[in-house]
């Protein structure tokens, strides 16, 4: 097995959950990332490098001669998005001339675009492995003057973590109360994380509907938002009668969102624009709660064999969302033959078979080195 530098700017759930994924296979590794940050439970034997304050170009400099000592066959570098500093563009390039090291590119979600003028295409040209979270992501990269025709591609999402988090008991009774107030009856719910209020666009075409059924909670806060506009928003909503069939939770802390999931008729994310790291937070949260799942098909991407439409989920077509939510809609019930926490033990292979791919994309690429 090799020994692995994995390069993130933050100890979150997905690159915590690739470094111990790679741990569980065999592989030395160490992860490199900003100071102060830590792990969210015992390091099981990956080392944590928390050097970084500014990532810049002197301090990605400073560190090259005690990480290289380090002698790492393979330098993976986890971008969230198609963006680098300073210090990520000194270590993917020394890591690229080094002649023993794999240089390996996880790209989580091309935003900005992949221009002449953003350095990250250059590191995706140059780099000899790249995995991206879905086939059309990989698609974008289409077009590119990559170096080497030996570049490995393949498809990496988040890694998946099924451990049940920490729960964290609030002791906030009017907090409790208004939690216990939502969760009487059938509702879904919707994470809220609109900017403002937009009558007219199509996320609140679709609250509308909904709310025409069930109740609605919208899981967020809408103290952003200007008086003005929570006031236009709550007379919209009762000129459509729906005056009664909407609440907005504020920000709750973990053991009451799971509370909330596991008493809802269905989680509802069709629609929105979800990075494919927050897709598969929600995605956990949802399985952790045994919540039914509403995606579209673009989001259904992410790990794309998971889902079953009908079955462990519902997808609507991102191309007619309306008319595929009207038809769901009228369902007498929105209950699934599988929960997505029975698919995942029984099938713990689909999720499995990313990182077979990514180790062999891995061995394939140091074999070329010797």
């Amino acid at each position: 097995m090799a020994k692995i530098i994995l390069a993130s700017q933050h100890i979150n759930s997905t690159s915590w959950q690739l470094a111990k994924a790679l741990k569980s296979q065999q592989h030395e590794v160490v992860l490199m990332t900003s100071y102060g940050e830590v792990p969210p439970e015992n390091s099981n034997g990956i080392e944590i490098m928390a050097y970084f304050r500014r990532w810049s170009a002197l301090e990605g400099l400073r560190i090259i001669p005690g990480l290289f000592g380090l002698q790492p066959q393979i330098f993976h570098l986890l971008l969230e998005e198609d963006r680098m500093n300073g210090a990520q563009i000194v270590l993917s390039t020394f890591a690229k001339s080094h002649p023993s090291c794999v240089l390996t590119t996880s790209l989580l979600n091309i935003k900005h675009g992949l221009t002449r003028r953003n350095p990250v295409r250059y590191l995706v040209e140059e780099s000899d492995i790249i995995t991206c979270p879905t086939v059309e992501n990989l698609g974008q990269l289409r077009g590119l003057n990559v170096s080497s025709r030996r570049q490995g591609r393949g498809i990496l999402p988040p890694v998946l973590d099924l451990q049940h988090p920490s729960e964290i008991i609030t002791s906030d009774e009017e907090v409790l109360r208004f939690v216990d107030s939502l969760t009487q009856g059938e509702f879904i719910v919707i994470p809220f994380r609109e900017t403002g209020f937009k009558p007219s666009s199509d996320a609140f075409i679709r609250l509308r509907t909904i709310a025409a059924k069930f109740k609605v909670i919208l899981w967020g806060s809408y103290s952003h938002w200007s008086l003005r506009d929570r006031k236009k928003f709550a007379a919209w909503m009762e000129a459509h009668q729906c005056a009664g069939n909407w609440a907005v939770t504020g920000e709750l802390e973990p053991s009451i969102s799971r509370t909330l999931l596991q008493k809802s008729t269905a989680l509802v994310l069709a629609g929105q624009s979800l990075t494919p790291i927050e897709m598969t937070e929600y995605v956990m949260r949802a399985i952790q709660s045994h919540a039914v799942l509403v995606l579209d098909s673009k989001q259904s991407s992410i790990h794309a064999d998971l889902w079953k439409n009908g079955v462990n989920c519902w997808v609507l077509q991102h191309e007619q969302l309306q008319k595929d939510l009207i038809k769901l809609l009228a369902k007498p019930s929105l209950k699934l033959a599988e929960t997505l926490s029975e698919q995942f033990s029984q099938e713990r292979h689909l999720m499995d078979s990313s990182l077979n791919e990514l180790n062999r994309l891995y061995n394939r690429a140091l074999n070329h080195l010797r």
